[in-house]
């Protein structure tokens, strides 16, 4: 998995790109703790154009964002799913946690 978190003021951009699987897990709390770091966010905004796969390891990721975006107020959105990863975003409902655009 290839991953880069941008910040600009309050706002994040998150992109995920590559495989999201158990392989990737100890990746996750790296992942979160730069989104603490980045301070005060009001926004997140996720860009899974370039992820080709994830797996249900690989979803907890997302359920860990949402956690941290129900304690710091942080609005989230989830851009350019296609494929399987749409498939299993959607089978998970994941739209009742997150805009989808």
């Amino acid at each position: 998995m290839k991953y880069a978190l941008k910040t600009n003021g309050n706002t994040a951009q998150l992109s995920l790109g590559g495989s999201l699987t158990f392989a990737e897990a100890p990746l996750f709390p790296k992942i979160l703790a730069e989104l603490e770091a980045a301070g005060t966010l009001s926004s997140l905004d996720i860009r899974l154009g370039d992820l080709s796969f994830i797996d249900s390891t690989g979803m907890s990721l997302f359920v860990h964002i949402y956690d941290v975006s129900q304690t710091r107020n942080l609005k989230v959105s989830v851009q350019g799913a296609m494929g399987p990863v749409a498939a299993a975003l959607d089978r998970a409902a994941f739209k009742t946690l997150f805009e989808f655009k």
